[in-house]
């Protein structure tokens, strides 16, 4: 008996639902993971909605990101494959034109990510979707963090409380510190380094400086 147009349309649908589940599972939007495999965001966004099937080349493209696509294909897993790794996007400044800040040698910075365990961030109550990969610039951290460090963080984590370190995003940096909120909402400002002066801040007149996210592991501990 042949495919009916309604069967080919469920069979898509379950697809794209499972694939849109894979593309957050390896921690992209719809956008980056698009141009990662060579599509459009639109594409993307057809192939998820189970509106187009996805073509060999792109299947292809997406395995080598760490997709599973037997499970996206058919709906099953391999047992070997339970554990595959988890790709987490690298976070870099950006100015308010939308650029990258540059290197001294005016390269502008790579954002690759790192790929981790699924059972690592799960034991550790992590969601891959809310996380990003931040390199520490600067000796501001040192003795706890070092230049060129690199930091998972938890973008639901925005409320700083004591005894953590927090990434802020000031202008066209991304500062590794550690920070208290204090009353009327004033944000205190600590460095490891003693260095460098503690500060307090005022967010709610200060909007150049934003709470990006809590420190959850560091290279050391990976």
């Amino acid at each position: 008996m042949k495919n009916t147009d309604a069967d080919q349309d469920s069979t898509n649908v379950g697809i794209g639902e499972r694939l849109r589940a894979e593309r957050q599972r390896l921690g992209y939007v719809q956008a980056d993971f698009g141009a990662a495999v060579g599509v459009s965001k639109t594409t993307q966004f057809n192939y998820e909605a189970g509106d187009r099937t996805p073509d060999a080349r792109y299947l292809r493209k997406a395995a080598a990101l760490g997709m599973d696509l037997l499970h996206v294909v058919t709906g099953s897993r391999d047992d070997s494959s339970a554990d595959r790794p988890v790709r987490i996007p690298a976070l870099e400044a950006q100015g308010r034109d939308g650029t990258a800040p540059l290197k001294e040698d005016g390269a502008p910075y790579e954002a690759t990510g790192l790929c981790f365990s699924q059972d690592w961030l799960e034991a550790r109550h992590l969601s891959a979707p809310q996380l990003s990969v931040v390199t520490v610039r600067g000796s501001s951290m040192e003795s706890v963090l070092f230049d060129g460090d690199l930091v998972l963080v938890d973008q639901q984590d925005r409320r700083p409380r004591s005894g953590f370190v927090y990434v802020l995003r000031q202008g066209q940096e991304l500062l590794v510190k550690y920070c208290q909120m204090l009353p009327a909402g004033i944000l205190r400002v600590t460095s490891a380094n003693p260095s460098f002066a503690a500060y307090d801040v005022d967010l709610a007149r200060t909007p150049e400086l934003e709470v990006i996210g809590r420190v959850v592991a560091s290279l050391h501990e990976w």
